[in-house]
């Protein structure tokens, strides 16, 4: 095997959008003592950092010691499948955060640090480090060269997606030419400054160029779960396409993605909860006499057999707390005998003592946004639909069910376009409930002429909160705004 994955030396994560500590530089400074990077494995063993798998805001600190400030969790607060209440939501110590359930305009305070930006740019230094130096690196083999480089590309281009997700206006054609994204940051340069932001077609544009070009250099088969190939490569293009509505250039490379995974040295399969949802560990998950337990033995995310490429995102801290309720509406979708039912409980996670007012997701406590079989399943079928290929929407559909409830009740019987095309919502619905995928859901959908039915009113104690089109991006944190002054806030 070409890349071997070994523990590295070189630590080079370092945080592109620092603001902490009482740095006036809108980038960090890379951490002193560190080795210089010259060969070719030294730049494959930057990739080997466990930080890289996980959005999480991390920092530097003397002596290569790591600190993690938090995860980016706001799409899982911001989402219109949770409800919450005072008493609960409260134990959330992050302010930002429960603005960003309450839908508000304004979620950080000056003084604050936003975990949703800084997790998502804190990598990029690391990534256009190996992209624009690991062709000059001491060694021959240049193929490897390309393949890593490509790796750095396509994980750049990802982490400018998803963050684009959050801080730019959704993808609209019509207006995406003048609509403003992020920042498109390529450069491995600490002195940077004074930048700006692209607009979305440019955002757009980047990332599925970026994806283009890596992929021919990607290597043909998953390897590692933790390391790019070219059907993670492949399904991110996808997923890019399916987020812009364009649902046959999504499907191609869905369908690339899916055909690439046979073959794989390492096994993908979906959990049949069927069996995985009825036993306890160490064979199954599932405890029936600790229901508030959920999915307790459910796989780390790099194990799972679910994960093509795991870009994972922590939901630990609100699963403990209590705090994100499932809306009924939501529940109802649920049939009696789906097993993913199973994966929520109206008691809290830790005694099952106290009675909640709302069923709260207890398991997983990682959702990967990344690259992984059932949001593949769930993106071929919609995309099916939508170009009216019925029967190959059912079976995509299908495949999921029976691994998801008795195989009896997993027929899908919706005999129209329109009905394939509502059933598939309404499963990525019960896929991942409550787990912040919805919220790329909902910026895709607030458009759609036929399928735009957001639910866009929580209910809080005596209150309601109303999700206004504005609201579906996140404004600039002050402190972004501070070290540029001429960047342009969101409306």
């Amino acid at each position: 095997m070409r890349i071997l994955l070994k523990k590295s030396v070189f630590v080079i994560l370092t945080p592109l959008f620092l603001i902490a500590g009482g740095c006036k530089k809108f980038l960090d400074l890379t951490p002193k003592g560190l080795d210089i990077i010259k060969t070719t494995e030294q730049y494959n063993g930057l990739f080997n950092n466990t930080n890289l798998f996980s959005y999480l805001n991390v920092r530097n600190q003397p002596g290569g010691v790591t600190l993690a400030l938090g995860s980016a969790e706001m799409p899982f607060f911001m989402g219109d499948d949770v409800y919450s209440s005072s008493a609960f939501l409260s134990a959330i110590p992050t302010i930002a955060l429960q603005n960003g359930f309450k839908w508000k305009a304004d979620l950080y305070l000056p003084t604050d640090e936003s975990n949703d930006w800084g997790a998502f740019y804190n990598q990029l230094y690391t990534f256009n480090l190996v992209a624009n130096g690991v062709m000059d690196a001491e060694g021959t083999d240049i193929s490897l060269k390309k393949e890593l480089r490509a790796e750095a590309r396509s994980c750049r281009a990802f982490n400018h997606f998803l963050a684009a997700n959050l801080f730019g206006q959704p993808y609209n054609p019509a207006t995406a030419s003048t609509d403003l994204a992020i920042p498109i940051v390529t450069a491995a340069d600490i002195n940077a400054a004074n930048f700006s932001r692209a607009t979305v077609q440019e955002l757009y544009d980047f990332v599925i160029s970026e994806l283009s070009a890596a992929i021919p250099d990607l290597k043909d088969k998953p390897y590692h779960r933790l390391r790019m190939s070219k059907p993670a490569a492949q399904y991110m293009l996808g997923m890019v396409h399916f987020q812009m509505r364009n649902y046959t250039a999504a499907l191609g490379e869905l369908n690339n993605c899916r055909n690439g995974l046979s073959g794989s040295v390492i096994p993908f399969t979906l959990y049949n909860y069927n069996s995985t949802m009825t036993t306890a560990p160490p064979t199954g998950w599932y405890t029936a006499a600790q229901p508030w337990r959920g999915a307790s033995g459910y796989p780390l995310q790099y194990k799972s057999t679910e994960t093509i490429f795991l870009r994972q995102i922590s939901i630990n801290a609100t699963i403990n707390r209590n705090c994100l309720f499932l809306k009924p509406a939501i529940l109802n979708l649920y049939s009696a005998n789906d097993f993913r039912k199973r994966l929520f409980y109206n008691k809290n996670v830790s005694t099952g003592t106290v009675t909640l007012p709302g069923f709260i997701r207890n398991s997983p406590t990682n959702s990967n946004f990344g690259p992984n079989l059932p949001n593949l399943l769930l993106m071929l079928a919609e995309a099916k639909a939508r170009t009216n290929d019925l029967a190959g929407a059912k079976a995509d559909l299908e495949e999921l069910r029976k691994n998801r409830m008795p195989v009896a009740e997993s027929t899908v019987t919706a005999g129209t376009q329109d009905a394939m095309v509502r059933f598939c919502l309404d499963e990525r619905h019960r896929e991942f409930a409550s787990s912040g995928m919805r919220w790329l859901d909902m910026r895709r959908l607030y458009l759609d002429p036929v399928y735009n039915y957001l639910d866009r009113t929580k209910q809080f104690d005596a209150e309601t909160f109303t999700l206004t089109d504005e609201r579906l991006t996140m404004r600039i944190p002050p402190q972004i705004l501070q070290y540029n002054p001429g960047m342009i806030d969101n409306p």
